[in-house]
């Protein structure tokens, strides 16, 4: 059994940014509740003029007025503390303060309240509150909970005799057992619940990239093609950027099943889809479209640009060894540059390249459109 619970190693970093960010929250609310509520308490404090300054009053003033300037301080710096680097210290040390400061009140109240025969009763109310709301800090927490019984213990048998001292240590003692479990239970809930809803995130996560990726090749798939092919079109037209697309066909990958059996042309169809995504730049998109057929966006890629890729695509391919595949393997691929048409005329433009490419030997490039401005004849580049 573990003492401190933890999660799982992969999810230890998220799991402390999220306790920073549930402890930098509750410093939040707590800082306006204590700016409400002692705020209140010392403007009536206050109403009683020079009385409030007396030896009987200070030390409620003091109470009141320590809690009011911590709790602006804390309003003032939460607000960048929020968008700073979560590990960096100045976070944590606004995270963990401001338990430390509600122990160190509850402590000292409690010693003042014990010596007025009340009892430790902010000890008691301070801890319980500290140990259910503060995440991802348990060893802390029990070396907090565990000094301040010492120093409740220390002020007590200081200020009162041992006889008197000794019910509210033992009240203060089993607050504290009784605060160590509470907090461990609470801990160990939120890293279960943290755990599944961290868990349902990926599998989550996994599904949507599931949704558009092919799961042989691992490029985007038609779904996501499609969806892409329209914002790039639109953003085209928007900034008149140069779109370009290529279709990519494996010349007789029909033999390739046939001869050599599905398992090979399976490897083949992985083999060109890592020689393609070589050519790639970060920006351009690369999908399997459908059975032994590819296409790419070439994303701001003017006329040279994207014959100098396919150009580049359809030599690596050539000269690729596939190693179970029995003949050559090539491809064909046609070329359209984007200039406002619908975009079913876009692929059809492209697909019919294509087919010249196959119809005109194989292994080659076909382009239209080669110009940005105006479509041109199709042109054959070898």
């Amino acid at each position: 059994m573990q003492i401190v619970p933890k999660p799982a190693a992969n999810q230890a970093f998220a799991y402390k940014n999220a306790s920073i960010k549930s402890n930098l929250t509750l410093v939040w609310y707590f800082s306006i509740v204590a700016l409400i509520g002692f705020g209140v308490h010392l403007i009536h404090h206050l109403r009683l003029g020079s009385g409030a300054f007396s030896p009987d009053m200070l030390p409620y003033l003091a109470v009141y007025l320590s809690n009011v300037l911590y709790a602006l301080l804390n309003l003032l710096l939460l607000p960048s503390a929020r968008v700073s680097n979560s590990a960096s210290w100045s976070v944590s040390l606004l995270e963990m303060m401001y338990p430390a400061f509600l122990a160190f009140m509850a402590t000292v109240l409690s010693i003042y309240t014990s010596m007025q025969g009340h009892g430790p009763v902010p000890f008691i109310m301070g801890m319980m509150v500290i140990a259910m709301l503060v995440q991802g800090h348990l060893l802390f927490l029990f070396g907090l909970l565990f000094c301040c019984w010492l120093a409740v213990s220390a002020g007590l048998l200081y200020m009162l005799p041992s006889g008197q001292a000794s019910s509210p240590i033992l009240t203060c003692f089993t607050t504290m057992l009784i605060a160590f479990f509470i907090a461990r239970l609470a801990e160990k809930n939120r890293v279960g619940q943290f755990t599944v809803l961290q868990e349902l995130h990926d599998k989550n996560q996994l599904l949507e990239e599931l949704a558009v990726q092919d799961p042989l090749t691992k490029l985007y798939n038609r779904r996501y093609f499609t969806n892409k092919l329209e914002i790039e079109t639109a953003r085209s037209l928007r900034y008149q950027h140069p779109l370009s697309l290529l279709i990519v066909d494996v010349d007789d990958f029909k033999q390739i099943n046939d001869n050599d059996g599905h398992l090979v042309g399976d490897e083949v169809l992985v083999e060109i889809a890592n020689l393609i995504t070589q050519q790639m730049r970060a920006d351009d998109v690369v999908c399997r479209y459908g059975g032994d057929e590819f296409v790419i966006l070439l994303v701001e890629a003017c006329a040279e640009q994207s014959k100098e890729i396919a150009n580049r695509i359809c030599e690596s391919i050539e000269r690729c060894s596939f190693r179970r595949a029995s003949a050559k393997v090539t491809v064909s691929i046609g070329y359209a540059q984007y200039i406002g048409q619908p975009l079913g005329d876009f692929m059809q433009q492209a697909d019919q390249m294509m087919y010249m490419s196959k119809k005109r030997g194989k292994n080659q490039v076909a382009f239209f459109g080669c110009d940005f401005e105006t479509e041109s004849a199709p042109e054959t580049i070898e």
